[in-house]
């Protein structure tokens, strides 16, 4: 147990936040030691993008914060803690597809307001 003036690890975790760019730094991501999605910044030019450049900008933006998360996350557990057991594997396992389910509803949201904003920004024929 962690000292009464020190932050558990696992508290570590949640207040851990890595970002990363893409387009150019019209799209910013940042995520938690978790990999948990706790910022998306979208600049309104990035709006100008064919929703699939929008979408994979915010895609590798999201995969580079949540590679730095997990090598920080990882550098910060203790020794004892990283021998993997069946169990922690599963869970481990588990949090990577919560994770991977989560960036895809959250690119699916993305491209459906893209593809509006592109209907709305044309003009009538």
């Amino acid at each position: 147990m962690a000292a009464p003036d020190q932050p558990d690890f696992l508290d570590q975790f949640a207040e851990m936040r890595e970002s990363a760019e893409a387009a150019k730094g019209l799209v910013k991501v940042e995520v938690d030691g978790t990999s948990d999605l706790v910022g998306l910044m979208i600049d309104p030019r990035a709006m100008r993008l064919p929703s699939h450049e929008l979408a994979d900008a915010i895609r590798d933006a999201f995969g580079r914060a949540r590679a730095a998360a997990q090598e920080r996350a990882t550098q910060a557990i203790p020794e004892a803690l990283r021998q993997e057991t069946p169990d922690l594997g599963a869970l481990l396992q588990g949090m990577k597809a919560d994770a991977h389910s989560g960036m895809n509803e959250i690119l699916v949201v993305a491209n459906e307001l893209t593809m509006r904003l592109d209907r709305l920004m044309k003009p009538n024929q």
